[in-house]
């Protein structure tokens, strides 16, 4: 899922955490992780990798969740967001 900026995913991942609900990130931009700055090289300006892997947060989703599990999530998403309609 993406967000609008690293502030709101923090802040997203930290109420989802009040919740039991574990939130997390993982992309890394190959031209700051360890191997790309080893063996790659970033040309030119960077004017949306970063800015847009901040933004990304992954929800839970593994083989055999549960539907609850599923829509305790959803509901909680929907709880940050202010949305009531769920």
């Amino acid at each position: 899922m993406k967000v609008k900026d690293l502030d709101e995913r923090t802040r997203l991942i930290s109420f989802a955490k009040t919740r039991g609900i574990s939130l997390v990130f993982h992309y890394i931009p190959l031209h700051t992780a360890p191997a790309g700055k080893k063996y790659g090289k970033f040309i030119g300006e960077d004017k949306y990798t970063t800015k847009e892997s901040e933004r990304i947060v992954r929800l839970p989703l593994y083989y055999g969740m549960k539907e609850i599990d599923a829509e305790r999530v959803v509901s909680a998403i929907y709880e940050f967001y202010g949305i009531r309609n769920y």
